[in-house]
């Protein structure tokens, strides 16, 4: 039986994750459910990703150390 390496990637906000909007040019938060279509270099790694994005998403200026601790 084979295993596969597993990532879970947590979304809590931020500029690294938004998309620009082509209709209104606005930033946008990226949608991580379809990663692998967005990102498809990722498909050449054998691993599951799976996501979980906060919404709404959580401004880096209002992150904290009792925030890090629960995630």
């Amino acid at each position: 039986m084979t295993y596969r390496s597993k990532v879970l990637l947590i979304y809590t906000g931020g500029t690294i994750g938004m998309n620009r909007n082509p209709r209104t040019g606005a930033l946008e938060p990226f949608d991580f459910e379809h990663l692998l279509y967005n990102v498809p270099e990722l498909k050449q790694f054998d691993i599951t990703i799976e996501t979980y994005q906060f919404d709404p998403p959580i401004d880096s200026s209002d992150m904290s150390p009792a925030m890090w601790t629960d995630l």
